[in-house]
């Protein structure tokens, strides 16, 4: 799995839930720029912060386990969605 991939739909959640990334750090205690670096696949996330973006995005098991861990997964919405 890419962590640029990973960042990627993370970005995209985090649009669409409205959730700030300075928040999502702080509550999962890293910095900002360390978050940013994560989400520009600079870095990957550890299991911890996995369980806890999970946690505070509330993604259940099956959209968690696309987002971090299968590499065809994709967050667009098909038009007949």
């Amino acid at each position: 799995m890419y962590p640029e991939d990973i960042g990627e739909r993370l970005k995209s959640l985090l649009l669409m839930k409205d959730i700030k990334r300075s928040y999502l750090a702080k509550k999962i205690g890293i910095s900002y720029n360390t978050l940013t670096n994560k989400l520009n696949g600079k870095g990957e996330f550890s299991a911890i912060e996995i369980s806890k973006i999970k946690d505070i995005l509330n993604l259940d098991v099956k959209l968690s386990s696309n987002i971090f861990f299968n590499p065809n997964y994709t967050t667009k919405r098909n038009r007949n969605d």
